[in-house]
């Protein structure tokens, strides 16, 4: 069976070069992600994945994210929750494999790591699905005991700026005095 060929097809806009239109094309997200794909495509069971295929099928997702759609984020989320938590398993019991000490630290850290990671993907996935309620407030009376609330009117003059306007704003009014010697003669204490 041979492959189709495709090509990648670039959209100039008026008043662009072509150099211009190739690189927005390739530097948008989509094709990005596209070439890291096709680096690692080797790694997924042997079969190559055609960059440009890859390129639409992002870019496809994309218009759907951005309608509102985000089902394909909720399985990639719930997908590597379950890659990690797996991930953590198998790690978890080599390291309990283990006979030396610095080879299951090792193992127990990157175990301890992947389950970290499960569980920050899990958290982000209940966040897309239940965002919290984000509540602004102007003013919040939280005190154990006496609690002195001052409701000022939006200036940028504070009452304690106003006290130190004027003639009597000044604390301490005396010269200030020379310094002369005390205790000239220090002993030493038994």
């Amino acid at each position: 069976m041979t492959k189709k060929q495709r090509k990648l097809v670039f959209m100039q806009k008026p008043n662009q070069s072509k150099e211009e239109a190739i690189a927005e094309s390739l530097l948008k997200p989509s094709a990005l992600s596209s070439v890291v794909i096709e680096s690692f495509k080797g790694n997924v069971q042997g079969e190559s994945i055609d960059f440009v295929l890859a390129l639409q099928i992002l870019e496809k997702e994309m218009l759907k994210v951005q309608s509102g759609d985000l089902s394909k984020i909720e399985e990639m989320l719930l997908s590597q929750a379950v890659a990690l938590e797996m991930m953590f398993t198998s790690l978890a019991r080599r390291a309990k494999a283990q006979e030396q000490l610095l080879q299951y630290e090792t193992h127990m850290r990157f175990a301890l790591k992947a389950q970290n990671q499960s569980r920050a993907t899990l958290q982000t996935l209940i966040q897309l699905k239940q965002p919290s309620q984000t509540t602004f407030v102007k003013q919040a009376n939280i005190a154990q005991g006496h609690q002195q609330v001052n409701n000022l009117p939006e200036k940028n003059i504070t009452p304690q700026n106003e006290l130190l306007r004027g003639d009597y704003a000044k604390l301490d009014s005396r010269a200030t005095p020379k310094a002369k010697r005390a205790n000239s003669k220090v002993e030493a204490l038994d």
